[in-house]
């Protein structure tokens, strides 16, 4: 069925309009343009790249640590997640009891289940638009800024697989948060920008980032998630244990492309977010 549509201003004229979705969520309605158009930017080579345009990024659930020695934290000042998971859990527990009623008694849910719902589903829409939001202002800034950025080949699914039946409890809650922190949907929005921007995003080996020292490349085998702070038994190199790793990430993205640098001709700009 043909729609009438007022833009809001004119398309380019390279802009070709291919497709319009319209969808609907919670009581919202929300429509999106497919176009295609002829991207001039001009595509960064190795031979012309900037080291002192490139950066290592740790993502952890507290925070994003960059190798030029700065911490961003995860989540916005504007997303209280304490609060945000203390009424969620609350809704939740009182759905539940409805449910559990309802089957109970063989009656239908009532108005007030889909009401609760409702609040439930704004409730979690508002954390994810926020949470979203402060995403795109931290990897737009950073795409912006830097030429080459490497962040390690995480996968979710194994950082939330299963433990013994001890660690359970304590496994669960930080699955939660590794969940809730969306680092699929970060890395995401920072690959689609850079490459859009002619730019180089690079995915290296997780594998003992956090445990080698970045000054000599000792191997700290009894490091545990307790300890935020690096110290080498071997060298005496005391750093915050998400600064290393971020510096460990980096120099293997360089080594990927050939550029075999020392870090300490590696010099960088701080980067704050606006």
């Amino acid at each position: 069925m043909p729609l009438k549509m007022r833009y809001h201003r004119e398309l380019p004229k390279e802009y070709k309009l291919n497709q319009i979705t319209i969808l609907k969520s919670h009581n919202k309605y929300f429509v999106s343009f497919s176009i295609t158009y002829e991207n001039k930017v001009l595509l960064m080579s190795k031979e012309n790249l900037n080291i002192n345009k490139a950066i290592g990024i740790d993502l952890n659930i507290n925070d994003i640590a960059l190798s030029n020695k700065e911490l961003i934290p995860t989540n916005s000042k504007n997303f209280n997640s304490a609060k945000y998971s203390k009424i969620f859990k609350r809704l939740q527990r009182k759905q539940s009891r409805r449910f559990l009623k309802s089957k109970k008694e063989k009656t239908k849910l009532g108005v007030n289940f889909k009401k609760t719902q409702q609040r439930l589903n704004k409730i979690y829409e508002k954390s994810t638009n926020i949470k979203s939001d402060y995403y795109h202002k931290i990897t737009s800034k950073l795409s912006n800024e830097f030429d080459l950025i490497v962040v390690e080949d995480l996968k979710t699914k194994n950082m939330t697989k299963r433990v013994k039946l001890k660690n359970v409890k304590a496994k669960s809650g930080l699955n939660r948060s590794i969940l809730n922190t969306s680092f699929y949907q970060f890395t995401q929005m920072l690959e689609y920008k850079l490459r859009h921007n002619g730019k180089f995003f690079v995915k290296v080996n997780p594998q003992y980032t956090s445990k080698t020292c970045n000054v000599c490349g000792n191997v700290k085998d009894n490091l545990t998630l307790k300890d935020r702070k690096y110290i080498c038994e071997k060298c005496g190199n005391a750093i915050h244990r998400d600064i290393n790793a971020s510096l460990n990430i980096l120099e293997r993205g360089l080594k990927s492309f050939g550029l075999g640098i020392s870090l300490e001709d590696y010099k960088l700009k701080a980067f704050r977010v606006s």
